[in-house]
Parts: C-alpha cells; structure tokens; sequence
C-alpha cells in the first residue's frame, strides 16, 4: 500500500489532490505437473482407476524438447487419432506437448514414463486498486467517504488449464495420439474485471 503525497492547497483543490493510495497484489507460480497417459489398462494390472498406465517416452528426448520448440511429427490419422506434422510449435494451447515424445507399450507391461514430470502453463495475476478517502467531518473524527476502483487481472493475461494428457487409447500397439491429446481447453481464471465502490467509514 502506498499513500501518495499530501498536497498543501486550498481546502477544494486539497479535497480533490489529497488522500489518495494505491495498492496492488502480485502472484506468480510454475504450472501444476501432470502425467501422460493411456485411456485403457494396457499393462493388464487392472488399477486403472486409480493409477492409470503411463506410456513409453522416447529415450532420445529431454523434458525441454517435449514442451518446447517444434513436434517431431508422428499419427496415422486413423480413426479417433491425429497427425501432427513435423515442425509444429509446441508450448500454445493448440498443442502444450508433443505426444509424438511416447508410444504405447506392449501388452502386459507397463510404461516407462515418469508420473508427473511435465508441467502445465504458469499462472500470473496482477490485482491494482486506486483509493481516495474524503473526510467527512461531520461523522465525527473518522468520518470519511472512500472511492475505490479496483482492477482485477489488471493486464488481462490468460492463465491456461493443465493439457489433455491421455495420449493414446491403448488398444494397439501402433495407435497414433488421440485427436485432443496435448490440448488446452480452458483457462483457470477470469478475464480483466473492474469494479467501482464507495464505503462511508465513521
């Protein structure tokens, strides 16, 4: 919270000058980490409910080359599934990460891909308020009238959800990336908002 400077004038241009102060909260935080993984229990051990199979990754790939740069391209186009050309920009939300980074296993076994070793987009929000308090004498001591305008998400910024992270279904060993893998579909919090109030205080 900053009080601005006191003006010394006369009592209405002192009225309109003084009083004001601003404020304002600034949060900033990494993406929440998340896991590929497969729509069926290819690994046959049957707790897919609550530990879904994760795929294969590509052992050539670092985490880096996975959520940044360009896909190294991959999919058949088969039902249900999608081709993802080689050079497409990862790290937007038509395309967080590159599913082309993992392959389905065989049956019976189970994936070698870490459980949440990538991570969704970061979040940043910047809350500003402007205040002006105007003595009101006549409440007594503490008596004041106070204006606030209040801009939430200040610079508008659109913080994104996690991806889509199933990438295959798991049926066949060959299957291509299912057509919303690596996707972001929402965001996590509101657009710009702005709100105006006056509080009497006494």
């Amino acid at each position: 919270i900053y009080y601005l400077p006191k003006v010394s004038s006369g009592r209405f241009v002192g009225g309109l000058l003084n009083g004001w102060w601003v404020s304002s909260i600034v949060g900033w935080q990494t993406g929440y980490p998340y896991t590929p993984l497969l729509s069926l229990n290819r690994s046959e051990s049957g707790v897919l409910s609550t530990n879904p199979d994760r795929p294969n990754i590509d052992p050539t790939r670092s985490i880096s080359s996975i959520i940044s740069g360009t896909s190294s391209g991959c999919g058949t186009g088969a039902a249900g599934t999608k081709v993802i050309a080689a050079g497409t920009p990862l790290g937007t939300p038509t395309l967080w990460f590159d599913p082309c980074a993992f392959s389905v296993q065989p049956a019976g076994f189970l994936g070698n891909s870490s459980r949440n070793f990538l991570r969704g987009p970061h979040i940043s929000n910047t809350n500003f308020s402007v205040v002006k308090d105007t003595p009101l004498k006549f409440l007594g001591e503490a008596g004041r009238l106070q204006f606030r305008a209040e801009v939430f998400n200040l610079f508008n910024h659109a913080n994104f959800a996690l991806p889509n992270g199933t990438v295959f279904q798991g049926a066949n060993i060959t299957d291509g990336p299912l057509t919303n893998a690596g996707i972001i579909t929402s965001t996590v919090t509101p657009p710009r908002n702005i709100q105006l109030a006056l509080k009497l205080l006494f």
